[in-house]
């Protein structure tokens, strides 16, 4: 393959992304368009797990304190 070549996986894509935005509407099409921007490329891993209370106890931290669950009216 050169250069040239297109790699695109649509042979034309004006007509593609044309048939796209009439099956689906402008606004939805631009709307994907920039979640699919504003989507972070590279999530940030943990370095290492949480740490136990014991072993925070062991380096002098204080114990890890969850949030009270909120209790849920319906």
């Amino acid at each position: 393959m050169t250069r040239l070549e297109s790699t695109a996986p649509f042979a034309d894509l004006n007509t593609s992304l044309a048939q796209i935005i009439s099956d689906f509407g402008k606004w939805q099409v631009l709307s994907a368009l920039l979640r699919h921007l504003m989507v972070r490329k590279n999530p940030v891993t943990m370095l290492s797990p949480p740490i136990s209370d014991h072993m925070r106890k062991d380096i002098g931290m204080p114990p890890n304190v969850e949030r009270p669950r909120l209790p849920l009216h319906f």
